[in-house]
């Protein structure tokens, strides 16, 4: 069975870039991927507002490290970046900047789930 290529061109080039380098180019195995990944963000979303709302820095530092890997691989670099900042953020005790980079990751990990 042969791998589907990518070669959308509707498809955000950072997500082009994603499947080419994280996926050999198989469209497919990117898609089976971000749907796993869709699934596991809907526990994230739990696991992070349960962090936030008590505080709790380092679930927070330990959730930001996971996404990471998770957003990279997926071509979202954006939201890697507010990742990478609440990993900081918590790190260095600033709840309130975290409280803050978790809301907008929030938003965008609850959008995923509901494409």
């Amino acid at each position: 069975m042969a791998t589907q290529r990518q070669q959308s061109s509707n498809v955000p080039p950072t997500v082009r870039a994603a499947i080419a380098e994280n996926f050999d180019g198989d469209a497919q195995l990117y898609q089976a991927f971000a749907a796993a990944c869709a699934a596991q963000f809907a526990q994230d979303v739990s696991i992070g507002q349960a962090g936030c709302d008590v505080g709790d820095l380092p679930a927070l530092r330990r959730l930001a490290h996971n996404l990471k890997s998770a957003l990279t691989m997926l071509g979202h670099d954006d939201l890697f970046a507010v990742a990478q900042s609440l990993e900081s953020q918590a790190a260095a005790g600033d709840l309130l900047s975290a409280e803050a980079s978790w809301r907008v990751l929030r938003t965008e990990l609850s959008r995923w789930q509901s494409t």
